[in-house]
């Protein structure tokens, strides 16, 4: 295997990281998690990971050798099975020759792979979207290239809904499927933060309703790249008369940044009962030049966003709202660190995001307050009535007396609790172990 700077490294035989002395700044691992990692790593030994020369290590396999580097040192096997595992973002997969570039590889390896040995991984676990044609066609173009079957390879991505829209699409053109299998980087990126034993440069579990103290903003809003349900939900949120704590701009460049035309028709789009209204309060938005950057101006790479919170402005608040990456379009169901990091803050909170996130997130075991925030726009399927139903939503919370009771904050600190627990088990496992075994299981049959 290929470390990022391109140095061969056998994942399995890593060392182990040192535990810190008693009063440093790590965390104790949870022993069962401790436990997976260690068989799993165990299990990796008997894989030969191949990043292609001049490509990078993919996601899932980089937040998977750091914690191996937690908990096992296990020398590689005598015979190693391979797997051919390339970096596969969605832009390098819009593109037939960089995607071609993906199975790269020593001929010792791709004749294992042809004779039905090992596996190729195209690792796209920090990212999630819709089934597109291009990214099949170039992907499948690739293996017929390299003479390997699609048997023999797997895509890993985020998006839940993947899977049967691409078999789907592989009976109606008569293609033999590769494996499609669902893993999340940015979740277990998080999950090492908080749960992992890394230093303890995070927040704890829960902090923001550890106190009982007044808090000074009824809600708190962190957004990033500008997207037309964030910018519709800001000038919303601008009006209403209850103190809030928002992280917007309109004016810094950021990666990914959608047009103003873009984000015009978009807003439209989620007000269909008034979308000239739409247009002009986003209009009068970007006219505003607001810059109120918090976290933002701080960002020196946009994937530090992913751990980037500031803590005293959530620990003050009352209700998170979360702006998911997505909101519009169909065929796509996925949550980002956003949510996962609402839950870990410990406030109730409202997406808006993907259909049915809410009720995926609650089907991993995450007690999500339903009794005291209503997630009934999760249900719906069109993205302007779930909008206008997430915002219904906020506006009943908001219209609730201020600040929490003696029982309501019982109750979120029983939940914050119990979702600890999950988050401890079930998302390390729905993010990176079950995702890793299922590549290992296909890799070695």
């Amino acid at each position: 295997m290929l470390d990022k700077r391109g140095a061969p490294v056998h994942m399995a035989a890593m060392t182990p990281e040192p535990a810190s002395a008693p009063g440093g700044a790590r965390a104790a691992m949870p022993a069962a998690a401790h436990t997976a990692l260690g068989r799993q790593a165990r299990t990796l030994a008997g894989f030969q990971l191949i990043v292609p020369p001049g490509q990078r290590l993919g996601p899932l396999w980089i937040e998977t050798q750091q914690l191996m580097r937690r908990v096992a040192a296990v020398p590689p096997a005598d015979s190693q099975v391979p797997i051919l595992t390339p970096f596969a973002p969605l832009r390098v997969l819009a593109d037939e020759g960089a995607s071609a570039a993906l199975l790269t590889a020593p001929q010792d390896v791709l004749a294992q792979l042809r004779a039905g040995r090992g596996l190729v991984v195209f690792d796209g676990s920090n990212e999630g979207r819709p089934l597109l044609r291009p990214h099949v066609a170039h992907m499948h173009a690739a293996l017929a290239a390299s003479g390997i079957a699609p048997g023999r390879a797997a895509w890993v991505q985020q998006n839940r809904c993947l899977a049967a829209a691409y078999a789907a699409h592989c009976a109606a053109e008569g293609l033999a499927p590769m494996r499609v299998v669902v893993a999340h980087s940015h979740a277990a990126g998080l999950w090492a933060r908080l749960m992992g034993g890394r230093a303890q440069e995070s927040w704890p579990f829960g902090f923001a309703i550890q106190h009982d103290g007044p808090r000074p903003s009824r809600w708190v809003c962190l957004n990033y790249n500008l997207r037309p349900h964030r910018a519709l939900l800001v000038a919303w949120l601008r009006e209403r008369p209850e103190p809030g704590f928002l992280s917007f701009s309109v004016t810094r460049e950021t990666h990914g940044r959608t047009g103003a035309a873009r984000l015009l028709a978009g807003a439209a789009e989620l007000a269909p009962a008034d979308p000239d209204g739409a247009r002009a309060a986003v209009a009068r938005l970007l006219e505003s030049g607001l810059h109120q950057g918090s976290d933002i101006d701080g960002f020196g790479h946009p994937n530090e966003r992913i751990y980037s919170l500031p803590l005293d402005a959530v620990a003050g608040a009352e209700l998170f709202i979360v702006t998911e990456t997505e909101m519009l379009g169909t065929g796509l169901l996925r949550w980002t660190e956003k949510t996962l990091k609402a839950i870990s803050s410990g406030l109730p909170f409202i997406v808006f995001g993907n259909h049915g996130v809410v009720a995926a997130l609650a089907g991993l075991g995450f007690d999500m307050l339903g009794d005291i925030v209503d997630h009934g726009y999760d249900a719906e399927p069109n993205p302007a009535c779930r909008f206008a139903a997430a915002r219904a939503a906020v506006a009943r919370f908001l219209a609730r007396p201020p600040g929490f009771t003696a029982h309501e904050l019982a109750r979120l600190r029983a939940a914050s609790a119990h979702n600890r627990g999950v988050f401890a088990d079930a998302l390390l496992r729905d993010a990176l172990l079950d995702p890793v075994d299922a590549i290992l299981s296909a890799a070695a049959g």
